[in-house]
């Protein structure tokens, strides 16, 4: 096949898969969640302790969230501080259905939204007190207002344990809206997205997406592997993450089943118990939950399930293999940061093992310089290693917006060094 674009490796393309995938100009909760419960309201959307949520019943869930984090709300008492509305909602949650629940009430909510998993409260809450990061927005704020903290029950216990009181999103859940209630979202159109701005952990401190660069990775991971509606669909990071945050969204979005488990012991329980096609879990863990021993399996082409690995740079094969023995599921290595969204992964129809994989659709990944970070003007397959940067709309947003007139030059310089092989495949060599 031709290249679609001289230096990105795309010689192989699974057939099927568009390689630009258009980002609809919608909010985060019209897309994941508003859209598939009128498309399918009773259709499977969250598995929940207490059973499944249909999609109109998720989208209920939601908008209880929602307005407990409005001024009238159980999240603003009086004297609290908050009775005019908080300037950021900080989400602390794990890897749970009632973090996911928290997650899309924040998101919806039209506010700032801070991201943080239940492990890394300490530096977060220490960040936004010297006022080097957690807060929602670039500078002091400018109001003495104080941001809302929701979570489930280990983020809210995290958060208690760092001195920061939080609603439990249970506590909002009780007197939900019927599933028959109207649907209806304030924020499709362009001018009216949701939450102006989403913050999350990245590699060297917290970054800032946008919706639209939160729903660009999610779409293009679920194009990428297009999982089928009514299909279950595992993970296993908390939505606090930028993986687990991109595998709900696009779960949700897709039309699958969404399970939530913890890893380890729960994870391994849940993979058994409701067979699920897809799993996304980090290779560690993976490698932790089924390579360490345990029944062996035959492991090959149509088995039907799959477990999307995630890595942050070079990876041992034997992991993978090892993955896939435990499971009898193909492995498909993911490479993704916070600051890009999902880069490269691995397809179904043609991947191997030693290879992270391709790049996903609307992700356009240039060889650079790994001494400057300059592009180098030469096709990845003649080049012995080089440094890989990447163009996308799934950029988180900070440093990346040109003024006007300037051309949009959004590349982003990973520090992991990659080299391709005549098919176009890309393996992780090192780091930089």
């Amino acid at each position: 096949m031709p290249k679609t674009i001289a230096t990105t490796p795309s010689w192989y393309w699974p057939d099927g898969v568009p390689r630009v995938l258009g980002i609809p100009p919608v909010s985060i909760k019209e897309a994941t969640v508003t859209r598939p419960a009128v498309l399918g309201p009773d259709r499977p959307a969250l598995l929940r302790e207490t059973g499944s949520l249909g999609a109109a019943e998720l989208a209920g869930m939601v908008r209880s969230v929602t307005a407990g984090l409005t001024p009238e709300g159980p999240g603003a008492e009086p004297g609290d501080g908050r009775e005019h509305g908080p300037d950021a909602v900080v989400v602390c949650a794990g890897p749970s259905s009632g973090g996911v629940l928290a997650v899309l009430g924040a998101l919806a909510s039209g506010r700032p939204v801070v991201l943080i998993p239940p492990g890394d409260v300490g530096s977060a809450m220490a960040g936004s007190a010297d006022g080097k990061g957690g807060g929602a927005g670039p500078g002091p704020s400018p109001s003495p207002r104080l941001p809302v903290a929701l979570g489930d029950a280990e983020g809210v216990a995290a958060l208690a344990a760092a001195g920061t009181p939080a609603l439990d999103v249970e506590s909002l859940l009780v007197g939900s809206p019927p599933a028959g209630a109207p649907i209806t979202d304030r924020g499709t159109a362009v001018g009216g997205l949701r939450a102006p701005s989403v913050r999350l952990a990245g590699r060297s401190g917290p970054v800032r997406h946008s919706p639209r660069s939160l729903l660009a990775g999610a779409l293009a991971m679920a194009t990428f592997v297009a999982p089928g509606p009514g299909e279950t669909w595992l993970t296993t990071s908390s939505p606090c993450t930028w993986d687990g945050l991109c595998s709900a969204l696009g779960a949700l979005w897709a039309g699958a089943t969404l399970v939530v488990a913890r890893p380890g012991d729960a994870m391994v329980e849940a993979f058994e118990r409701h067979e699920p096609t897809w799993t996304w879990t980090s290779l560690a863990l993976a490698a932790d939950g089924w390579a360490g021993g345990g029944r062996k399996r035959r492991r090959g082409a149509g088995t039907g399930r799959f477990v999307l690995a995630t890595v942050d740079g070079p990876f041992d094969p034997d992991a993978c293999r090892g993955v896939g023995s435990g499971t009898g599921a193909e492995v498909l290595t993911v490479f993704g940061m916070a600051e890009t969204g999902p880069v490269l992964a691995a397809h179904p129809s043609w991947h191997i093992d030693e290879s992270v994989g391709i790049p996903v659709p609307n992700m356009h990944v240039v060889p650079a310089d790994p001494d400057t970070g300059e592009p180098v003007d030469a096709m990845w397959e003649l080049l012995d290693r080089a440094m890989l940067s990447v163009w996308s709309p799934s950029l988180a947003v900070d440093g990346f917006d040109p003024g006007p007139g300037q051309p949009a030059e959004r590349r982003f310089v990973t520090g992991v060094l990659a080299a391709s092989d005549p098919n176009g495949m890309l393996y992780l060599v090192d780091e930089w």
